[in-house]
């Protein structure tokens, strides 16, 4: 049986953050959706924070965070 997924367009303005954000929003709700951040596609009833940016970036959302404060000194 296939899941049927509401798809979600991300802005060109959204973050990793951002998306993961808004597809908790529909799990909350109940709602299965998905969306491409980047090219990967992220699903609402599994995607968590430091795994979409371990997809996206290479690195869990702390790791990332650490990496651009540095990249502003």
């Amino acid at each position: 049986m296939s899941k049927d997924y509401l798809k979600v367009d991300f802005t060109l303005g959204d973050t990793v953050e951002n998306a993961v954000i808004q597809l908790l929003g529909y799990k909350e709700e109940g709602q299965l959706a998905c969306g491409q951040f980047n090219g990967i596609t992220l699903y609402s009833d599994t995607v968590t924070m430091d795994e979409a940016y371990k997809e996206i970036t290479g690195m869990t959302k702390t790791e990332f965070d650490e990496y651009t404060e540095e990249l502003r000194r």
